[in-house]
């Protein structure tokens, strides 16, 4: 059975993602900040037959990171699949945007991502072996008062560009996920009147669901996509192809 790690797993998008790998068969790690939510989500999936385990981690933190491949790695053996998605949202204008703000949302993206990439891949490397899929957004192309997310999010399609060159000749995958506007987290916590107008951006004039960014991320975590590597998918009803 293969093990899967999901990183930022615990709601929304992740819980979609956490779903439909352990729907493969794979034994799902959910590790996130929230803990609590972590283990209910594995609760929930162990109840419905699968294997899934919550885990505590605060994945900016390279100790918290390098602490949790030691405790999974020795109770359900290696991870072949990572899947990493911890986020976090503060929007403003450019010229308003507070260090601290900007501090937090780079760390939670990028620096997780970091984290999690160097502290699991060594052991891919070694196995020849293994699938890793981050999480991107289309609001990484810029966007007006997402100056902060936008950078996390091209940070994290650079950190995802450069694994792949790195790893392609040891087996080892890296792909990228960048949604567009998707009717969870994030997406409804913003003003009704912003999430109406995004929507009419959208070619197929509806939000995304969690399981549709879900089905890509367990198609690249697949067998099937052994011969795709270094790529950024769009999952987004057509936003990404522009103005109407």
């Amino acid at each position: 059975m293969r093990h899967s790690l999901v990183v930022g797993g615990a709601g929304g998008i992740g819980a979609a993602v956490c779903e439909a790998l352990a729907g493969e068969g794979y034994r799902v790690s959910i590790a996130d900040r929230n803990a609590e939510a972590a283990e209910t989500l594995a609760t929930a999936l162990t109840a419905k037959g699968h294997a899934a385990h919550g885990e505590g981690c605060d994945a900016t933190s390279t100790t918290e990171v390098e602490a949790l491949r030691a405790r999974i790695e020795d109770a359900r053996g290696p991870v072949d699949i990572l899947v990493t998605m911890a986020g976090v949202i503060r929007n403003d204008l450019l010229v308003k945007v507070k260090d601290e703000d900007f501090d937090l949302v780079m760390a939670t993206h990028v620096k997780s991502t970091l984290n999690a990439m160097r502290t699991f891949l060594p052991g891919m490397r070694t196995r020849a072996y293994g699938r890793v899929v981050t999480m991107s957004s289309l609001a990484g192309r810029g966007s007006i008062a997402g100056a902060s997310y936008a950078a996390a999010k091209s940070g994290i399609e650079g950190l995802t560009r450069t694994a792949a060159i790195e790893m392609a000749r040891y087996g080892v995958t890296v792909n990228c996920v960048a949604p567009a506007l998707i009717d969870a987290g994030m997406f409804r916590t913003v003003p009704k009147e912003y999430q109406e107008k995004g929507v009419q951006a959208i070619p197929m004039r509806r939000p995304g669901e969690p399981r549709e960014v879900a089905a890509c991320v367990r198609f690249l975590a697949s067998e099937d996509a052994s011969y795709i590597t270094g790529q950024v998918i769009t999952v987004c009803g057509g936003m990404s192809l522009g103005p109407l």
